[in-house]
């Protein structure tokens, strides 16, 4: 015989710290008019329907204490950044599920911001810091786009100690590792460059070797503009000179013409003559 005392329970909620344990309750489904005997014997309908219907949950099980008490144990997925939006942030779990954006008031005192246009590559990226030491992780404080032109998934990772490392996304996983080593070893604010290979360097060595590259970029084609002045006023030296030696055959053939009547103007200019043959010829 099924008596109202049956429908009597106590439901309580632990292991929210996210979440809200009313969330949790609303998530599962359970009802006041449900009958006690029917989460014992259906519990694993209830758990299924909290992890359906409540995002944050990564596992739910119902324990029963006699003679009518439950509760809900639930483990949370960890929100490993926050994707920054026109409208706020909105936290990435660590399954790459976006949740619902927050207001600046709810952000944590620290916390990892991802600033990625594709959503392929924040997912790889969520993957990549699964494999990833927590402690490590935790160190890097914004996460963007290199925009390298050499290596396309080139990522800009600012740390929190204000260091910053440029890293394939491909190779986070195998490459990142060895800052925490390399941190140790740095004696001013750096640049972790582990592109091709690893090493370090500095904003201020950058620009110095940027601004000596487009120094030298300006001298060449200034170079190349001179050279090539150059070339015109040659060309120019060239045209003026083939149509002065033009007249000079003209001239000198006048001369060879009237060598039969004159032969000291061929003996006297024999120079004269073979240059004009040899343009002539040209």
């Amino acid at each position: 015989m099924v008596t109202p005392l049956s429908k009597q329970k106590t439901v309580t909620v632990s292991g929210t710290s996210t979440t809200t344990s009313d969330a949790v309750l609303t998530a599962s489904g359970i009802k006041s008019s449900d009958y006690f005997f029917s989460l014992i014997f259906n519990h694993s309908a209830y758990e299924k329907s909290i992890l359906k219907n409540d995002k944050m949950i990564k596992e739910a099980k119902i324990i029963y204490h006699f003679p009518n008490k439950f509760t809900i144990k639930v483990k949370e997925y960890d929100i490993v950044a926050y994707a920054q939006t026109d409208d706020g942030y909105q936290p990435i779990l660590e399954n790459g599920t976006r949740l619902d954006v927050v207001g600046a008031s709810e952000l944590p005192d620290t916390f990892l911001t991802i600033n990625l246009s594709s959503e392929s590559d924040i997912q790889k990226l969520i993957k990549a810091f699964s494999k990833l030491d927590k402690d490590l992780v935790s160190q890097i404080q914004i996460v963007s786009s290199a925009n390298s032109s050499t290596t396309a998934d080139l990522l800009l990772l600012e740390m929190h100690d204000g260091n910053t490392v440029r890293v394939p996304l491909s190779e986070i996983v195998e490459k990142l590792p060895y800052y925490t080593k390399i941190k140790g070893n740095l004696t001013e604010t750096s640049i972790v460059d582990m592109e091709v290979g690893i090493y370090t360097t500095t904003e201020t060595i950058e620009s110095e070797a940027a601004a000596e590259k487009e120094s030298s970029s300006s001298e060449s084609s200034g170079e190349n503009t001179d050279s090539s002045d150059t070339e015109s006023t040659t060309e120019s030296s060239e045209e003026t000179q083939t149509e002065s030696s033009d007249t000079e055959v003209s001239t000198e053939t006048f001369a060879v013409d009237g060598a039969s009547d004159n032969n000291s103007t061929t003996e006297e200019n024999p120079n004269n003559i073979t240059s004009g043959m040899q343009v002539g010829q040209q």
